[in-house]
């Protein structure tokens, strides 16, 4: 992993040093509980430079640029992509993991004690409580399912950052949540472009 950031740095976000430590060291927990647990498929772990790493560095870079009030949140997690990455990047800025899974939940419990990142932590489903600040949603669920959660959890003005792949249209959103901006990126390893989608949560009563 550490060779990989070496080699493609000239792609991605520039990253320190401590950064890409912090994100060896979750991929080797990564690769080390995926042989009994089965977090994330085989592939994903060959790829996971690509796809999540290098993914998750884009889309937190995006995301922090919408952050005014509160924190940041992430959406189905899964093995901590993309807000471990965001909290290792930015370890001013409090993140708050939601994956319902229990095995997922006790793997990332895990990373974190080791990665000892206090800015972040872990719950499990996301409650029907206004959140203030911004939303990462990478491959949680469908748009159409997708925007009415969320409907109910946020507060006027913030925003969800929606990942999709760069052929594929961009999600119909309901009239409550405003498209702000969209950025294309394209991934090492030959894993395809990408763009991520900025949408601010206007209710019609706040219009």
């Amino acid at each position: 992993m550490i060779e990989l950031f070496e080699k493609y740095k000239a792609s991605l976000p520039l990253v320190t040093a401590e950064e890409v430590s912090l994100y060896n060291r979750h991929f080797l927990i990564l690769k080390s509980w995926n042989e009994r647990m089965a977090l994330v498929s085989k592939k994903s772990i060959e790829l996971s430079f690509a796809n999540h790493f290098a993914d998750s560095l884009f889309i937190s870079d995006f995301a922090k640029k919408f952050l005014r009030e509160g924190q940041v949140y992430d959406l189905g997690t899964g093995a901590g992509f993309p807000g471990i990455v965001f909290g290792a990047r930015y370890p001013e800025i409090k993140v708050r993991l939601y994956e319902k899974l229990l095995k997922k939940q006790t793997f990332l419990a895990a990373v974190l004690n080791d990665l000892k990142l206090k800015n972040i932590e872990l719950q499990g489903a996301m409650p029907e409580i206004r959140h203030e600040g911004v939303l990462l949603a990478r491959a949680v669920m469908p748009p159409v399912e997708l925007f009415p959660f969320v409907a109910k959890r946020m507060k006027a003005g913030s925003v969800i950052i929606v990942n999709i792949g760069s052929s594929a249209e961009v999600p119909l959103a309901p009239r409550e949540f405003q498209r702000l901006e969209e950025f294309r990126y394209s991934l090492p390893l030959d894993c395809g472009d990408r763009k991520a989608i900025a949408f601010e949560f206007v209710p019609r009563e706040t219009k």
